[in-house]
């Protein structure tokens, strides 16, 4: 996990699976296993946090909104870039 330049809390997770993704979660838009998520931590009534409206997903039915960056198997590391704000992802598969 990690704040990115915009302020918001970026949470990296494995797809939960063994070796090549054999449950293929890290394409399913409808979980959150295999992602980079990105949320603002601020509580929303109910919800303990906040999902940025500017999400790629946001409104998107299957998607869950959290959803920033998908396709991955596990993002052990991930930073952005301080000059461009560029992310890149470390990922074992």
């Amino acid at each position: 996990m990690l704040f990115g330049p915009d302020d918001r809390l970026y949470i990296g997770l494995g797809d939960g699976g063994s070796g090549g993704d054999p449950d293929r979660n890290g394409l399913d838009l409808s979980t959150l296993l295999g992602k980079i998520l990105r949320i603002d931590p601020t509580p929303d009534g109910d919800s303990p946090y906040t999902i940025p409206a500017d999400n790629p997903f946001v409104g998107e039915d299957g998607a869950r909104p959290e959803i920033y960056s998908y396709g991955l198997r596990n993002p052990w590391r991930f930073s952005f870039d301080r000059e461009t704000g560029d992310l890149s992802i470390g990922d074992v598969g």
